[in-house]
């Protein structure tokens, strides 16, 4: 058996290790992969396993030293590359719990708090519960495979090694920051102007009654307005978490140059 040079050596891990590190920086921002839930030697084992198929379609990389500065180099630009492209991806739902943070202050729900156990930090059960939807929504369309196959087209879009991310390349991720507050306004619009019409009306009513007690009889309204208003919402999630993926599938292809 003859025993592999040190610059074949070199090149079969470079071209293991780098591919590794960019699918291990999509598991660490994507929706789903990310949760807090899931323990990190499961997503090292993923990311493992995923790399592991991708490996015989991608080129061999040139032959580059593991422990230099230039690898290290290498394996950021990789990790920026694999969490900008999670990070796409995840701004659709972090769309969905800011519009449901939205419609839990309007109903008066912005008290009732839980823990993420995405990301583990509290957001507001309405949130909490269309987050779990959406998700739900997410793996019946088989999103979670479209994420991957688009992870795996990243390495010909963007080869291994290849250039580093430009300032014109970020500046696609963070214009992405406006799809947040957008996706949010279009999922919680219909319920914002629901409870706006119940706060206005309560508001007449209170002058025409001064002694009403508003607290009394306010607050189970425009609770209850909110219920009626989430349940109406429900089936409209599909459409819009449709086009939302959609526009973000074409913004990470966008950033890789597809």
């Amino acid at each position: 058996m003859i025993a592999p040079t040190p610059d074949e050596l070199s090149v079969m891990l470079a071209s293991a290790w780098l591919p590794f590190v960019r699918v291990s920086g999509a598991m660490i921002a994507a929706p789903l992969f990310s949760a807090a839930y899931i323990p990190t030697p499961a997503r090292i084992l993923v990311s493992i396993f995923i790399t592991a198929i991708i490996l015989p379609m991608l080129p061999p990389v040139q032959a580059t030293n593991l422990i230099g500065i230039e690898a290290m180099l290498l394996a950021v630009n990789e990790l920026l590359i694999g969490i900008c492209i999670g990070l796409i991806v995840q701004l659709v739902f972090d769309a969905i719990i800011l519009a449901g943070q939205i419609i839990a202050m309007g109903m008066g729900l912005g008290f009732a708090m839980m823990v993420d156990p995405q990301r583990g930090a509290q957001v507001p059960v309405l949130s909490q519960f269309l987050l779990i939807f959406t998700m739900l929504i997410f793996v019946a369309l088989n999103g979670h495979i479209d994420f991957l196959a688009l992870l795996a087209r990243s390495f010909e879009y963007w080869p291994v090694a290849g250039d580093g991310i430009s300032v014109g390349q970020f500046s696609i991720v963070w214009m992405r920051g406006a799809e947040l507050f957008s996706g949010a306004i279009r999922v919680s619009i219909p319920a914002v102007v629901a409870l706006l019409v119940v706060q206005l009306a309560i508001g007449i009513v209170s002058r025409a009654a001064p002694t009403l007690n508003l607290f009394a009889v306010g607050f189970p309204i425009a609770m209850l307005i909110g219920f009626l208003v989430v349940d109406r919402l429900l089936p409209n999630l599909l459409p819009l978490l449709t086009t939302m993926l959609g526009s973000a599938f074409i913004a990470v292809e966008l950033f890789l140059g597809g």
